[in-house]
């Protein structure tokens, strides 16, 4: 090695000597924060695009959520949360309006507020009446829990007492000293709301740690549903068939359940309601003539009182091949209906002919 060589290796290892090491500095417990949360009926909650709580409970008893979170300002939070509400209809408990409500407090002071931003997704019954309910659907926009989403043209959240939201099950109030509950302007109908807010750091605060994690966690949503297949003929997602047995009375107590066409195309569907068909299952008490209305709004656009006195009995008996549907009896009165339904609400009317009563099955199938 000439000599230049060798001065220039003893100059880079006193620079390498004399440079102070990198240290490397971790968050630690004391690091994090608490995010405590209480959702009538059901939350999930993102800060800054992730996923940190999800509540475990869908609606019994009422859960409150309590985790810590590593905060790195600013802090976007974004709510999903919703309230117990059948999808078709909007009531929860057959034909109940329920109420709602969402409160929320972090360990550095953050609190639920009527500064949140508020919007509504899912609305039912949307006119109130609890007879012929209908819902009013916006799907949830792409991005809506990630921080720079344009939540400007949404409203500010209305704050709610507690007395108003009646919060049970384990909410303990102490957690949320300083927050207040919010919803929508309307905490009954709005069952599916999502809040946002972006907040500031705190004065004086500065990121301890200069480490970062080396998993991804930001693509979860797409990873889970990558072991989704579809059915043959479907799409991922896609609901084929929705049934429901319950007791149908005389008067207002008749059986409504509801559906939505979703999409911009014309679906053909199968709409059945079971009494005597379900003798052959060993069901008891069964409605002995049942009578299907389908509305659409106030309208009805079909019915049919025994299932083979209509004109496309046959398409109903092909229909129920096609979808795996069980075949009804020849000669029965069981009711059903062969229908092509432009996208949006829809409710059914089951009722027993004569203002007889006893337990009967909906059923709607998706047909191909």
């Amino acid at each position: 090695m000439s000599s230049a060589s060798h001065l220039l290796c003893r100059a880079l290892l006193a620079l390498a000597a004399a440079a102070p090491a990198f240290a490397q500095i971790k968050p630690t417990i004391t690091d994090t924060i608490t995010l405590s949360a209480y959702a009538d009926n059901w939350c999930a909650i993102f800060v800054n695009g992730r996923l940190v709580a999800v509540d475990a409970i869908d609606f019994i008893p009422h859960n409150q959520i309590s985790v810590r979170i590593l905060p790195e300002y600013p802090l976007t939070i974004a709510v999903l949360a919703k309230d117990n509400a059948a999808p078709a209809s909007g009531l929860e408990y057959g034909n109940k309006i329920g109420d709602a409500g969402f409160i929320l407090k972090l360990g550095d002071g953050t609190v639920s507020s009527a500064s949140w931003k508020a919007k509504s997704f899912f609305r039912g019954p949307a006119n109130r009446d609890v007879n012929r309910p209908t819902v009013e659907r916006t799907p949830l926009p792409a991005g809506w829990h990630l921080p720079g989403f344009d939540d400007s043209g949404w409203e500010r959240a209305t704050e709610y007492t507690s007395e108003r939201v009646r919060p049970d099950g384990d909410y303990v109030a102490e957690a949320f000293t300083g927050a207040k509950f919010i919803w929508t302007s309307d905490l009954d109908l709005d069952n599916t709301v999502v809040f946002r807010t972006t907040v500031p750091a705190p004065p004086g605060w500065v990121k301890r740690w200069n480490t970062t994690p080396d998993l991804d966690v930001t693509q979860l949503p797409v990873e889970i549903l990558a072991g989704t297949t579809a059915p043959s003929g479907g799409t991922a997602g896609q609901l084929a068939n929705l049934s429901t047995r319950a007791f149908v009375g005389a008067g207002d107590n008749v059986l409504i359940p509801g559906l939505v066409i979703s999409g911009s195309s014309p679906r053909r569907v199968l709409v059945r309601a079971v009494g005597p068909g379900l003798s052959a299952f060993g069901v008891t008490g069964v409605l002995a003539d049942p009578t299907l209305s389908v509305f659409r709004g106030t309208t009805e656009i079909a019915s049919n009182d025994n299932w083979q006195t209509q004109n496309n009995s046959q398409a109903v008996a092909t229909a129920a091949v096609e979808s795996g549907a069980f075949a009804l009896a020849a000669g029965s009165r069981d009711s059903a209906l062969v229908l092509t339904l432009e996208p949006g609400a829809y409710t059914c009317r089951v009722s027993g002919s004569g203002n007889t009563t006893g337990v009967a099955l909906v059923e709607v199938y998706l047909l191909p």
